[in-house]
């Protein structure tokens, strides 16, 4: 059985933060850098709930057929 879950990357987003927003100080700017950060969170949950909704799917259509 696979594992679903995630690790936290609070700190690991710093680069992708400054990238894609060109901001350069994130101690200054944390509450948009939280944002963002949530934004992501949200994002690739919403991601694992629709693979695994289709996941569900595939499996209702192999149980009706059996």
């Amino acid at each position: 059985m696979a594992f679903i879950g995630t690790r936290n990357r609070f700190n690991e987003f710093r680069e992708d933060f400054m990238k894609d927003t060109g901001i350069k100080n994130v101690d200054e700017n944390i509450g948009l850098y939280t944002q963002y950060v949530v934004a992501r969170f949200t994002d690739q949950n919403h991601r694992l709930l629709n693979d695994l909704v289709n996941q569900l799917q595939d499996l209702y259509k192999v149980l009706k057929k059996v």
